[in-house]
């Protein structure tokens, strides 16, 4: 009987836990959406829901992570770029950061300075800026901002909340690397870092910067 080389037996594995990630991350979006509508259904369980849904909600961010990750390291991740509406896509980020804030939290968003149109992968920003608005979710007392201009010749989309910002030693950080043993948010700078690199025009590189500012601030600058 022939057997397949260790190499190629360890890759396969590989692809089939990545194809495992995509179908526990669908179920868990799935889960998420339930959850809300048995919240608005029962307005009396929305306290009692609301922390199992960001809970939800930050497992699915961290296997999406896991998943373009994976890509990455395979060779199989590719920019797709194209031209977008910063306002239009901000509008679609507001409206899920509502859904799970519901009540308790003030979501605005401030896109009145942005360009146009910029271009951009769309989908792994949206990544990137989702997971700093569930990190958000998580420490806000009250409010959280959302928004994007036109900055040093390129696109700062930004995410601020009211919370007591960032620990020192995420900022020292800055999302470069993941730790050890990361939690959830370091994992999460580490990958918006990874996506605003990628991003590339006329030599110049995206950057993911965060500061504290009256709150904790995520900006992720685009060329």
């Amino acid at each position: 009987m022939n057997h397949a080389p260790a190499e190629q037996q360890t890759l396969d594995l590989t692809a089939l836990m990545a194809s495992e990630f995509h179908e526990l991350k669908n179920q868990l979006g799935h889960l998420t959406l339930t959850l809300g509508e048995v919240a608005s259904q029962h307005p009396d369980l929305t306290d009692a829901l609301h922390e199992p849904r960001l809970i939800c909600q930050r497992i699915a961010d961290r296997l999406v992570q896991a998943l373009t990750l994976y890509k990455s390291d395979q060779d199989s991740l590719t920019l797709n770029i194209g031209a977008q509406s910063p306002s239009d896509f901000l509008q679609e980020i507001q409206v899920q950061a509502r859904a799970l804030a519901g009540d308790k939290l003030d979501i605005v968003c401030h896109a009145e300075a942005a360009p146009p149109f910029w271009f951009f992968d769309r989908y792994l920003v949206e990544i990137a800026l989702l997971n700093a608005v569930h990190n958000a979710l998580q420490f806000a007392r009250g409010r959280i901002e959302i928004g994007a201009s036109s900055d040093a010749g390129g696109l700062c989309f930004f995410v601020r909340d009211d919370s007591d910002g960032y620990p020192g030693h995420i900022l020292a950080n800055q999302g470069h690397v993941p730790g050890k043993a990361a939690s959830g948010t370091g994992l999460g700078l580490f990958f918006a870092n990874r996506i605003a690199q990628a991003h590339e025009n006329k030599g110049r590189q995206g950057r993911m910067t965060l500061r504290n500012e009256d709150g904790a601030v995520f900006s992720l600058w685009l060329p």
